[in-house]
């Protein structure tokens, strides 16, 4: 089967291949228009344990993904029992003086990154984006430090490119709304700073 996602933003072309993979469909191929949707889709093939091969097809791609044995893994769907997410919506903490809320915002990474009990996710969005592109070089650090311990930093490309900040970004990976909010639903709660 092939689908067309040319055109079509992300999150779109994941949810169009993730209901395919649901329903178990093998010769899955999907029509892009660049690296963001191969390496959404590349993460969603991982999850099923279905690697994909990419060609180019004039200025599109096609992501083609390996047949499968039918089964959906766990990983696909579910929570992890104690597993939290930090989610930020804003480039710093509250809602008062600016200046408070950045060193607010860098102070909590850094205890986050200090605890025995880290975060399965943290997740950037929208303001929040601006945390990962360096302002603050601690944040980066700790950052760092918590994708060393195996948090996976999750930053939302579209909120990225709103701003004109994507080469600026320095930790994590981008993303997309799809697998911010499927990192949300995999853990059993989620922290909003």
């Amino acid at each position: 089967m092939r689908l067309d996602a040319a055109g079509k933003a992300c999150p779109i072309p994941v949810i169009m291949a993730k209901k395919e993979l649901d329903n178990g469909t093998q010769d899955l191929s999907i029509l892009v228009d660049g690296q963001t949707q191969i390496d959404n889709l590349s993460r969603l093939g991982k999850t099923y344990g279905r690697e994909i091969t990419v060609t180019p097809e004039g200025e599109k791609f096609v992501a083609t993904f390996a047949d499968g044995d039918g089964n959906i893994p766990e990983s696909a769907h579910g929570f992890d029992e104690g597993s939290y997410a930090v989610f930020f919506n804003k480039e710093g903490l509250g809602s008062g003086d600016a200046e408070l809320g950045m060193n607010l915002a860098k102070m909590a990474i850094f205890t986050l990154s200090e605890s025995e009990n880290i975060p399965t996710y943290v997740l950037f969005m929208n303001g929040g984006v601006k945390l990962t592109t360096g302002v603050e070089p601690q944040i980066i650090e700790n950052l760092n430090t918590l994708i060393e311990k195996g948090t996976k930093v999750l930053v939302c490309g579209t909120c990225l490119n709103f701003f004109g900040i994507k080469e600026d970004c320095k930790v994590g990976t981008v993303s997309n709304m799809y697998d911010i909010l499927g990192a949300m639903q995999e853990v059993s709660k989620v922290i909003t700073l």
